[in-house]
């Protein structure tokens, strides 16, 4: 996979006190100021430890906040009514509209992830999505018609 310059320069604008030659010195142990010398392996390292939060030691605890925002985030998505497993393509193009993130799902950071799980909370409180309302309520109204049918055929006072 080729090296993602956009990505790189979109978190660098993200994090103003990075040094965009100091981060690339660091990252090959002193070796290149250039980030068309890096590795790819290298290359990536410093793309996630830019958009993950180096400063936090951005292996162990910045994974595991990611991980908790994202699992929050799926719960609410699941509450209004989305199928969450095994659904990416569904998490992604309810995530996609401009209404919800305008991005996808895996291209979220935490600060985004914490503001959807906010706007999700919102959304559940006023009663969720009108789709998943209408729907539930044409199941409720077929459930209970079948209930009646049931009812009538069954019923001793049935003619």
């Amino acid at each position: 996979m080729a090296k993602n310059y956009k990505r790189f320069y979109a978190l660098l604008r993200q994090n103003p006190d990075a040094d965009k030659d100091e981060l690339v010195m660091s990252f090959t142990e002193e070796r290149t100021t250039s980030l068309r010398e890096m590795t790819e392996e290298e290359f990536n390292s410093l793309c996630d430890a830019l958009q993950y939060g180096a400063g936090q030691g951005y292996g162990q605890k910045s994974m595991a906040e990611l991980k908790q925002a994202r699992s929050a985030v799926l719960v609410r998505i699941q509450r209004l009514g989305i199928p969450t497993v095994d659904n990416w393509d569904g998490i992604d193009q309810f995530c996609l509209s401009r209404r919800i993130a305008g991005k996808r799902f895996a291209a979220l950071t935490v600060a985004e992830l914490r503001s959807l799980r906010t706007k999700l909370e919102m959304i559940l409180r006023r009663g969720g999505l009108k789709e998943v309302r209408k729907r539930d309520k044409e199941d409720e109204s077929a459930h209970l018609q079948a209930l009646a049918n049931t009812f009538k055929t069954n019923s001793k006072y049935a003619n």
